[in-house]
């Protein structure tokens, strides 16, 4: 693993402050008098992923037919090409 730069290092730290300050100021919100109340906390309403979830699952079945599909050819072709085995002719 690389060492960081100096550069990299100020520029982690500032990232770490903006972040830190944001959390303050949306938990803590100062009101007139002298006394500071911390907000409940809000919870996360949208999911961590960008994409729906039955997109995915769309996509990776169709990935794994396509799979199953691409190695039975292989197969097939190791048959008939290895083996010399004859495929029944459907023509006449």
């Amino acid at each position: 693993m690389a060492k960081k730069t100096k550069k990299q290092k100020i520029t982690a730290d500032l990232r770490r402050q903006v972040i830190f300050s944001r959390q303050t100021s949306s938990t803590i919100t100062p009101l007139n008098s002298d006394k500071i109340t911390p907000t409940p906390p809000q919870y996360q309403n949208q999911s961590l992923y960008p994409y729906p979830i039955q997109e995915i699952r769309k996509d990776l079945t169709k990935t794994v037919l396509l799979c199953i599909l691409a190695i039975s050819f292989e197969v097939a072709l190791y048959f008939i090409l290895e083996r010399n085995l004859t495929l029944p002719s459907i023509i006449k």
